[in-house]
């Protein structure tokens, strides 16, 4: 009778039908390991080298992670791979490139992507290709374009869906044109015809450049929007290599919200340190530490380097230098034996670095957060892994060096391993630990290279415990995070939850749950005004990438 009377109770009070305690907020750890791959983490701790590692694969669930290969849009020299930038954003976002944005290792900075229209024949036609459209009519066309100086100004023509539609006088300043469209299903065309083009002193025949093209709705709202960089696939014939102020990957190319900040969106507190593409850092729910952080050269003149802005100067004397990471240095056998070494093994110096201070502010920072997401990149693997995998796995080492930078790829696991374990450490209480990694690395000849599996680590309540699983890719990552901290799922996203790695229980009584979520990001650049973030382009980290041989 008193357990019917309390339930009554329970009732009418709550306007619920029990008393059930509520489930307390959870915490996860996510961390980031760039080209850890899943075999030499077992080979390691299977020698008692990883006890870090060990221990979280023993108590939790673990996995080869499918990366994502694709063809990097303005780095003509590499093939199809699986390009770090354009991963961590995928798995940030849950969703393939052409959705999210980041299709290189450098892009161009907002605003100044541009491609030249011209052909040998004459007059040249220009064509692109644009999807089904869908919005509140009329539907308008707007170009920003120019004529080529030499050539002069000029009439164009301008066919949509094979059907004249206008015809323009382009001047060789830049003018934006506009006209009135109609949709067709499936896909749309335009062609630009125009009346005259000239030589230019490289010898192409020129007629006109672009800069952008956007189509608006009858309620003004942009309903599609072409880049002629980021957007290229749409570019026909008729056009030439567009080009653009190339920079790093930054915030400003996202084009759809990371997993931290959907969670912000929900109310969940969120702390990110270090991930790739970052900068200039932008509002979340809680803090960030953007990518140009961790590095002295690339911090230094940068503004909002975190959020919220004065959290930079809180964190800078965590900041360690060279001496600090002097026995690192040492135990990794570091070395400067041979020519194309040293310059490589400079990056991997200050990548360590960096790496330090990621290490150190996550120390600083986790513990003041009792419930969220706290997400922390570390990079010495991947850099590690160019220079020095091929020597671990028998190939010769270069005449002069000694016999203990094979050991280089092993001791870099080793140290990330210590630095689990700092960041396992300043856990404020129990939390669920992701670890995940964009690829694995395989040797070839001089070096290594991305190879398509990374890996999965995750143990924490409802996951299972010991076990392998199979059939994950690099999109079910946020899904998966999402899912782990009660939010909605978008349906818009590539990814699933891994629902295979949680406990049959654990599903019936958290089952997912998916929703029409807007995952649009716009993080505005502006050349002058009070609107959107400055950027800049970071020498330092382009160097990088030129040393390591992702651009040229």
């Amino acid at each position: 009778m008193l357990f019917t009377r309390t339930l009554a109770a329970c009732a009418a009070v709550l306007g619920v039908l029990s008393c059930a305690p509520k489930e307390p907020e959870r915490l996860v750890l996510f961390i980031g390991l760039d080209g850890a791959s899943l075999d030499m983490v077992d080979d390691l701790r299977a020698e008692g080298r990883l006890p870090t590692f060990d221990r979280l694969i023993r108590s939790g669930i673990s996995g080869p992670l499918q990366s994502w290969a694709s063809k990097p849009i303005m780095s003509e020299h590499l093939r199809r791979g699986f390009w770090s930038p354009i991963v961590w954003t995928s798995i940030a976002t849950g969703k393939i490139p052409e959705k999210h944005g980041v299709r290189d290792f450098v892009l161009p900075i907002p605003g100044t992507s541009a491609v030249w229209m011209g052909a040998e024949e004459d007059p040249a036609r220009a064509t692109m290709t644009l999807p089904e459209l869908h919005g509140q009519a009329p539907l308008m066309l707007t170009m920003r374009m120019h004529s080529f100086g030499s050539a002069g100004a000029q009439s164009v023509q301008l066919l949509w869906n094979g059907e004249l539609v206008d015809t323009v006088q382009l001047e060789d300043a830049w003018q934006e044109i506009a006209v009135e469209v109609t949709s067709a299903p499936v896909r749309n065309t335009i062609e630009l015809v125009f009346a005259r083009q000239a030589r230019a002193k490289d010898g192409r025949k020129l007629a006109a450049e672009l800069s952008w093209l956007a189509v608006t709705d009858g309620a003004g709202e942009e309903i599609f929007h072409l880049d002629p960089v980021l957007q290229r696939e749409h570019l026909g014939r008729g056009f030439y290599p567009p080009r653009g102020q190339l920079t790093e990957v930054q915030s400003l190319h996202w084009r759809a919200k990371p997993f931290w900040s959907l969670l912000g969106d929900a109310g969940v507190p969120v702390g990110i340190v270090g991930y790739w593409g970052t900068w200039p850092a932008y509002p979340v729910n809680g803090f960030l530490v953007s990518s140009r952080m961790g590095i002295r050269d690339q911090r230094a003149g940068s503004s909002r380097l975190t959020w919220p802005e004065t959290l930079a100067e809180e964190i800078a004397p965590l900041a360690p230098d060279a001496i600090d990471l002097a026995p690192t240095f040492e135990r990794l056998h570091v070395s400067e034996c041979d020519p194309p070494l040293i310059e490589q093994q400079s990056v991997l110096k200050k990548i360590l670095i960096q790496d330090e201070y990621y290490v150190r502010v996550a120390r600083e920072l986790l513990p003041k957060m009792d419930s969220g997401m706290f997400s922390i990149y570390l990079r010495s693997i991947d850099v590690a892994g160019h220079p020095t995998l091929h020597w671990r796995h028998g190939q010769p080492i270069p005449e002069g060096c000694p016999e203990s930078v094979r050991d280089i790829m092993d001791e870099t696991y080793v140290q990330i391993d210590r630095w689990l374990q700092e960041i396992l450490e300043a856990l404020p209480r129990r939390a669920t630990v992701v670890i995940v990694s964009d690829h694995g690395m395989r040797p070839i000849e001089g070096g290594g290279h991305h190879a398509p599996f990374g890996l999965f680590i995750a143990q924490g309540e409802g996951l299972r415990r010991g076990e392998v699983f199979r059939g994950s890719t690099v999109l079910d990552v946020a899904p998966t995070i999402l899912y782990l901290l009660g939010a909605d799922v978008p349906l818009e996203m590539d990814g699933k939850v891994l629902a295979q790695i949680f406990e049959s229980n654990w599903l019936a009584q958290h089952a997912p749950r998916y929703a029409d979520i807007d995952t649009t990001l716009d993080i505005k650049y502006r050349e002058g005004g009070e609107d959107g973030f400055e950027t800049d382009v970071s020498e330092e980290a382009l160097e990088q990438l030129r040393v390591l041989g992702y651009i040229e």
